[in-house]
């Protein structure tokens, strides 16, 4: 089949998409009858709708809504990907991302950047090769485009999940990686990370160092099994390191602290 520019416009299809270069400073007009889904890769742009002007950049995910006249400006040499679809006739489900303006929608994928760029470059296949049952396919893909962004805006919800790592971190018995556990949160190292510290004030790594010597110290206190018995059950690779961590958290070794505490203990009584 002969393959298309997918820039020309698919007339009675009300899909197209593209891939496109642009220098600094150059200004055109986007369509503005349908939604207008921009994903930059590189770079920077302007719009401007009415009086209101919104600036963008890569890691943005950006979604018009059909309105007045919209005037682009490119900040910095821009590489965007870019789809064109009417979502009143086509799609059941409606953006419900957070809104800088009216007409303007914008969420941040972050980790899920790579899944939103396959859908795009998806998206853009179809529009140019059209090959029997693009067009109801393309659709189905916009419509997970919105519905991920959808996800993706769910208060409280990169909360929850890092509240579930918590709960795995203060098992002692666990032996998940925080790789494991960042690819459970559907979140990125890195960005998991960072919304760990912003909620508990520290890493991953520390916090669960901090609930494993927190359990040596009860079981210090109500036990009478051996420190290499202990460091067995907390996930430490030996006695000697776990006193070691254990004096660096709370200033005495875990045998001075099992005698001390018995000694007050026997004292109060």
């Amino acid at each position: 089949m002969e393959s298309i520019p997918a820039s020309w416009y698919l007339t009675g299809c009300e899909l197209y998409a593209g891939l496109h270069s642009q220098p600094s400073g150059f200004r055109y007009f986007a369509h503005n009858r349908n939604w207008n889904l921009l994903l930059p890769e590189a770079g920077s742009f302007r719009v401007f709708i009415n009086n209101e002007s919104y600036t963008f950049a890569a890691g943005d995910l950006v979604l018009l809504a059909p309105g007045p006249p919209r005037e682009f400006l490119v900040l910095e040499s821009l590489k965007i990907r870019w789809i064109h679809f009417n979502l009143d006739a086509h799609l059941q489900y409606r953006p419900e991302w957070p809104s800088p303006g009216r007409h303007v929608y914008l969420i941040h994928p972050e980790s899920a950047a790579a899944e939103f760029m396959r859908l795009f470059a998806g998206i853009l296949q179809l529009c140019t090769f059209r090959q029997k049952g693009w067009y109801r396919l393309g659709y189905c893909m916009i419509q997970e485009i919105l519905l991920r962004g959808n996800m993706l805006n769910e208060k409280g919800l990169d909360q929850e999940h890092i509240d579930f790592a918590a709960r795995i971190l203060r098992d002692v018995s666990s032996a998940a990686s925080i790789t494991d556990l960042a690819k459970q949160c559907a979140l990125s190292r890195a960005v998991f990370f960072r919304k760990f510290r912003e909620t508990f004030g520290m890493s991953p790594g520390q916090y669960r160092e901090q609930q494993r010597l927190n359990y040596v110290r009860e079981q210090l206190e109500s036990g009478t099994k051996s420190l290499k018995e202990i460091a067995e059950l907390c996930g430490f690779d030996n006695a000697f390191y776990l006193s070691a961590r254990f004096r660096k958290m709370f200033g005495v070794s875990p045998r001075e602290y099992r005698r001390n505490y018995r000694s007050n203990l026997a004292a109060d009584q």
